[in-house]
């Protein structure tokens, strides 16, 4: 579930505007949909938010929602605008408002009437495109309310088996390359007070979700505050799994292992590479052997840690990917790569040349760190495919392993993934919904479970089985009209 629509929402509600959320991450996607919302709500302003790789279909549903009616006033913000909002407003002339960096209070700004000319941090045409001023970004975290989750389709979340997303704090002290963390949040990190961060935990999980997922740049920067966090979930006995993202050089095993107590099961660091010379060029300020120390600090706590790698990097070569590579696979960590993808606002795409970095294309859709948008001198798209094959044939082989295990601890890990992807595939072709009335026959969730079946490629024991499921957790409900029942996400 998306923070930064929530927090926006959050204090837009707080001042006495009227707020809602179409949702279109855990729905069929839609122009009719759209339309279908317009009409009902009526809204005077439509706001999104996007990073790079969705903001050609973000811009694409402001167009649509202009098409539907010209007087909505359109707003977009998220770092992908934030760093090129000029030619945001030049390539779209739908848009109407770009947001820069921090949005809450520029939208509670728009949103109650003010001078546009009287706002900072937006840009927007007027005679041309006008930027305002720089906003300061917000010193008192505490001074927001809560995220609305109330807003958002919870039992869709829910089937889905996600976590919760929380904030600590923000901002981020390092200036990798490849990064924008600290030009959006800036370097001078900004903590929220302990307690207020398990009072946002406590909500999410009075909402139903189990899991809490910490989406600060870096928690472990601060070990007082990561101390009083894990100290007030203690103090308060809530029992729940959480995940963070941390570097090696922020972490000893004496938090790590506080950090356990307090219930958490995931650590990520940033690894990015194992060459030497790649991390000392990304600017990571972190050596192979404190990689091989954080991970083994996590494993010592009890913590599982997932170590990433970016592979592309300026430097990088056929050798330097077999070296990363290899270093991968002796961590004796869970690992995964990404590709870089040289974002707007970083370092290394504004000084590629100078990085000897070619970039490829601009074509926003394909900066999914999943493929080679750039090369260097010594490695292009042929090379870096290589790797990622040759990754991707590993995953393969350990899942078809895991699958003919006789552990059912190795069997039952798997399994919420396997739910979530049938919930993935009800959700994204709303299944659900184009049910339509089904006549009484029978009990209402076999019925349900049996037509389901029909039409997802699922084993029927196992659609059968997460309906039950779902319908028992009150995610699944039915309006009864005379001998018919309509079955929708609650």
């Amino acid at each position: 579930m998306p923070l930064g629509p929530a927090y926006i929402a959050a204090i837009l509600e707080k001042n006495g505007h009227e707020v809602q959320i179409l949702d279109l991450l855990v729905a069929k996607y839609s122009k009719e949909k759209i339309t279908r919302k317009i009409a009902e709500y009526q809204p005077d302003i439509v706001g999104l938010t996007s990073v790079t790789m969705n903001y050609p279909i973000a811009s694409e549903i402001i167009k649509h929602c202009k098409s539907v009616n010209e007087d909505i006033i359109t707003v977009i913000g998220g770092p992908h605008v934030t760093f090129c909002p000029v030619e945001t407003l030049n390539e779209a002339p739908w848009i109407d408002i770009v947001v820069r960096r921090e949005g809450e209070q520029t939208m509670l700004d728009i949103v109650g009437g003010k001078k546009l000319e009287d706002i900072d941090g937006i840009a927007f045409r007027s005679d041309g495109i006008k930027l305002t001023g720089e906003r300061r970004l917000i010193q008192d975290l505490d001074g927001l309310p809560l995220p609305a989750r109330h807003l958002f389709p919870l039992s869709r979340y829910h089937a889905l088996d996600v976590h919760a997303s929380v904030i600590a704090g923000r901002g981020c002290p390092f200036n990798c390359i490849f990064c924008v963390g600290s030009k959006m949040g800036g370097r001078r990190a900004r903590y929220r007070n302990p307690k207020l961060v398990v009072d946002d935990i406590e909500q999410a999980l009075a909402c139903g979700f189990k899991e809490v997922n910490f989406e600060d740049d870096l928690l472990t920067l601060n070990h007082r505050h990561v101390y009083a966090i894990c100290d007030e979930i203690i103090a308060r006995g809530l029992k729940f799994n959480w995940s963070v993202f941390s570097r090696v050089d922020t972490v000893n095993l004496e938090l790590l292992r506080r950090m356990k107590e307090a219930g958490c099961t995931w650590m990520l660091y940033g690894v990015e590479s194992g060459n030497q010379q790649i991390l000392d060029t990304a600017k990571k300020k972190i050596t192979l052997e404190k990689i091989r120390e954080g991970v083994r600090l996590g494993k010592e706590a009890g913590i599982n840690v997932l170590a990433s790698f970016i592979i592309g990097l300026p430097g990088e070569t056929k050798e330097t990917l077999k070296e990363t590579d290899q270093f991968a696979q002796e961590l004796g960590a869970s690992y995964g790569f990404n590709v870089l993808s040289p974002f707007p606002g970083t370092e290394v795409r504004e000084k590629a040349e100078e990085y000897g970095i070619e970039i490829l294309t601009n074509d926003w859709s394909k900066y999914d760190a999943n493929r080679a948008v750039t090369r260097t001198e010594g490695a292009g798209p042929k090379e870096i495919t290589q790797i990622l094959r040759q990754y991707n044939k590993r995953l393969q082989f350990l899942f078809s392993e895991i699958e003919k295990a006789d552990k059912s601890d190795l069997i039952g890990a798997m399994k919420p993934r396997e739910d979530s992807t049938l919930a993935g595939a009800l959700l994204q072709g709303d299944v659900i919904e184009n049910l339509g009335m089904m006549e009484l026959k029978g009990d209402p969730v076999e019925s349900l479970a049996s037509r389901v079946a029909e039409i997802v490629p699922y084993p029927p024991h196992k659609v059968s089985a997460n309906i039950k499921r779902w319908v028992e957790e009150g995610l699944l409900k039915y309006d009864l009209k005379g001998q018919h029942l309509v079955w929708r996400w609650s």
